[in-house]
This record gives structure tokens, C-alpha cells and sequence, in this order.
């Protein structure tokens, strides 16, 4: 995986558009009011009182907009950075089969 892959696009598209779908359709408070039914008439009134549907909008906005900046960064500002050299580049990770690390140990042996 290179650093410009973003992990899990399809997880995080899909939990993005359904929490944004959510909140659209005051999932929240239908599922705050069914959760209060049996409680006290206080309790009922302060939990019930909290705009849960606004929050839950917020959040959908806020989620989404750290996925869009994840995006542009791994994709775009963060290549342009190390480009102009303000950012170091990456260094690219090594995968090491059995057959490598075979030869390597062989060669290391070879050598004294």
C-alpha cells in the first residue's frame, strides 16, 4: 500500500453516506424518543429536550469533511509538498518474501 492509498474508500464512503442519510431523516430523535419511553417524565423531558437530529447533522458534516481532507491530502497536497520539498518524501516500504530473506542470509554467510 502506498501512502497516497486511501484505506478502506469503499467503509468509509458507505458509513459516510449513511450517517448523512440518518441525519437527514431524524433517525436520532425517533431513536431517542422509542429509547425513553419507559423512563421518568425528567428524564424523558431532558434527553428528549437535546436537539439529536441537529447533532447527528453535524456530525454526518464533519466526518465527511475529514474524509474529503484525508483525500486531498493523500492525493494531493501531500505529493505537491514533497515535490517543492517542504515535506520529506516517504520512504517506500519493503516486503521481504521467504525466497529474500533466504538469499540475503545466504549471502551474509558467504561473505566473512
Amino acid at each position: 500500500m502506498q501512502s497516497t492509498d486511501i484505506s478502506m474508500p469503499m467503509a468509509k464512503a458507505t458509513s459516510a453516506v449513511t450517517l448523512a442519510t440518518a441525519a437527514q431523516t431524524d433517525m436520532a430523535d425517533k431513536l431517542v424518543q422509542a429509547a425513553t419511553v419507559n423512563t421518568s417524565a425528567q428524564t424523558w423531558h431532558w434527553v428528549n429536550a437535546i436537539p439529536w437530529g441537529a447533532i447527528a447533522s453535524i456530525v454526518a458534516a464533519l466526518y465527511t469533511s475529514l474524509l474529503i481532507c484525508e483525500w486531498f491530502w493523500k492525493k494531493l497536497w501531500r505529493p505537491a509538498f514533497e515535490r517543492w520539498g517542504w515535506l520529506a518524501p516517504r520512504k517506500p516500504l519493503v516486503t521481504m518474501t521467504l525466497d529474500d530473506y533466504q538469499h540475503l542470509s545466504d549471502t551474509l554467510r558467504m561473505e566473512p
